[in-house]
């Protein structure tokens, strides 16, 4: 079960998209499950797929053969053919490594499978038909789980490929304005004023940043009108204090090595570091650094000067300015792209970097500086973010409860969790416009991180948020809307100090009685309302919390320090 449980997270990850720790965009994870590790060859399936189809179908056939203390010879070996592929898995994990935990979850399952088939005795008269069904199921679930895999592939295609003809026209309208800016990096490849600038935010270990990398060269290689520059956002701590958490363990190292060239060597050193660095995906060791340096010509003396940078301060001061720059603009994940200083969206389209730029130059402009480059801030991004969004169908809410008039111009919807920190920011902000707006609506609705009243949640995060949703519904039951929005904004206030004894005293402040409000809290009607809620979010594609529609369309991102990103969308959508 716990290689089934580990083995469906990785599937999940590549058919409906979920976001795993650590097993995001260019992560070990991913890499390990969705590249060059993960394909099978031939039909090219990931080998997550297979390795859940495998599993599902070993506890068929052992189910189908009694559990019982005896297994066929059949059965023992695909077990141990099972056990052999974990061990040479685990084993290209520690040589690369590539440490995915979910990945070694799913191998440890495997060998606990294999030890109870080796202590059970072989049947004297064994039976084919466990393993039949057992690979007949095999097949059913690898090719059910393809042919998912397409139909969400086909859907991000569409997406990015929305994304890439919207983007490539604001480009052509938009890009070098006469504004004073000089959006560009230290070092450059091309002419100083091109018809067409590249600017290109990346980390060295980030997959989808080296195939950005590769368009570019092929479009530098057949034109003499483009120029481009680099900027750095190691997904690694190490040296990028707005990276949440350590992607790539080596990031930090490379963006170092190519600044170390930069400063020894200039311009001409910077390029051929980068170069050196991508066609190894950021990964070396010192021994490998030591022979690169020497085939890249540094005699012995550079060599230990180009070290000597590489572990002081500068390096990490022009880094640590890219990746605080990137963040000023929005960035949220490598690459970043842009061309003369508008940003390129729908970039993992097919071909997108040499068909946007294909299609600026067919408008022939002029050649400029990066001087007229600025790319809007992150607060302007964002509100473009959620402009940009398509309308969508919001279930209907068989007993909101909202703020605001009925037929009001602004519409927004919050799904959320009482015991969430983020929920409770984004709440206060919108309620607080909401009653400052006569034109507005709001209406919150819940998901609880908590299995016990949210089927729809595979992990209990928040052990006390089922009890503050209930005890919200609970009180707009007694007390009808007054009652839910007194309880409302106390749940979100005091998200650390609840329990059963906090809420007992403030229902009472609020004029409702303790013991009907508990009693109403095991309802049926209660339960009904928190699962109707959470199943209209997934519905929607709940992913994360706070989860924010403003007039039907999503709220990509909103949170970004002082700025009032949610005010802006706002007052965008009352016009």
């Amino acid at each position: 079960m716990v290689a089934i449980g580990a083995s469906l997270m990785l599937v999940l990850e590549h058919v409906g998209g979920l976001s795993l720790p650590g097993c995001g965009p260019g992560s070990a994870c991913a890499e390990l499950t969705q590249g060059v590790w993960g394909k099978v060859p031939l039909v090219n399936w990931p080998v997550s797929f297979v390795g859940l189809a495998y599993f599902i179908g070993l506890l068929v056939a052992w189910i189908q053969a009694g559990r019982g203390p005896g297994v066929s010879t059949a059965l023992r070996y695909a077990a141990r053919l099972g056990g052999a592929f974990s061990v040479m898995f685990v084993v290209v994990m520690i040589l690369s490594r590539h440490l995915c935990w979910y990945c070694l979850a799913a191998h440890l399952g495997n060998f606990a499978f294999l030890v109870l088939m080796e202590r059970c005795s072989i049947v004297p008269a064994p039976s084919w038909r466990p393993l039949l069904w057992g690979g007949l199921v095999f097949l059913v679930v690898s090719v059910g789980q393809e042919g998912a895999r397409r139909s969400f592939k086909q859907l991000a295609v569409e997406d990015a490929e929305r994304q890439l003809a919207e983007s490539t026209v604001q480009i052509i309208e938009l890009g070098g304005d006469t504004a004073v800016g000089r959006f560009t990096g230290r070092y450059r490849i091309g002419p100083e004023a091109a018809p067409i600038r590249l600017v290109i935010i990346s980390d060295y270990q980030c997959p989808d940043c080296k195939r950005i990398e590769a368009q570019a060269n092929a479009i530098l290689a057949q034109r003499d009108d483009v120029s481009l520059s680099a900027k750095h956002f190691p997904m690694c701590t190490d040296c990028n204090r707005n990276a949440s958490k350590t992607l790539h363990p080596n990031a930090c190292w490379a963006a170092r090595a190519a600044e170390a060239a930069g400063i020894l060597r200039g311009n001409d050193g910077f390029w051929q570091m980068h170069r050196w660095l991508f066609d190894r995906g950021g990964a070396f060791v010192d021994a490998e650094l030591h022979q690169g340096l020497r085939e890249l010509g540094y005699d012995p003396q550079q060599l230990q000067q180009f070290l000597g940078i590489m572990q002081s301060r500068s390096p990490l001061e022009l880094i640590a300015a890219d990746a605080d720059e990137a963040t000023a603009l929005g960035l949220h994940y490598t690459p970043m792209v842009f061309i003369n200083g508008v940003e390129l969206k729908g970039w993992n389209a097919p071909n997108a970097l040499a068909r946007a730029v294909a299609a600026l130059a067919a408008t022939n402009p002029p050649p400029q500086t990066a001087t007229h480059d600025r790319p809007p801030p992150a607060a302007e991004r964002y509100v473009a973010d959620w402009r940009e969004q398509p309308a969508r169908g919001i279930p209907a809410d068989s007993r909101a409860w909202t703020i605001g008039p009925q037929d009001a111009i602004v519409d927004v919807v919050v799904w959320g969790d009482y015991q969430e920190p983020f929920t409770a920011e984004a709440d206060a902000i919108l309620r607080r416009i909401a009653a400052s707006r006569s034109n507005t609506r709001y209406a919150f609705r819940h998901y609880p991180f908590n299995k016990e009243c949210n089927p729809l949640t595979r992990s209990t995060r928040h052990p006390l948020a089922c009890r503050a949703a209930q005890a919200a519904e609970a009180a707009g039951t007694l007390g009808g809307a007054d009652g839910y929005w007194q309880m409302h904004e106390w749940l979100m206030s005091n998200q650390r100090q609840f329990s059963d004894a906090t809420l007992r005293g403030a229902a009472a402040d609020m004029g409702l009685d303790a013991e009907a409000l508990f009693a109403q809290m095991e309802g049926p009607e209660v339960a009904a309302a928190i699962t109707e809620d959470a199943r209209a979010g997934k519905t929607l594609g709940l992913r994360s919390i706070p989860m924010i529609f403003i007039n039907n369309k999503f709220v990509p991102r909103w949170r970004f320090q002082e700025h009032r990103t949610l005010q802006r969308m706002i007052e965008e959508a009352s016009q």
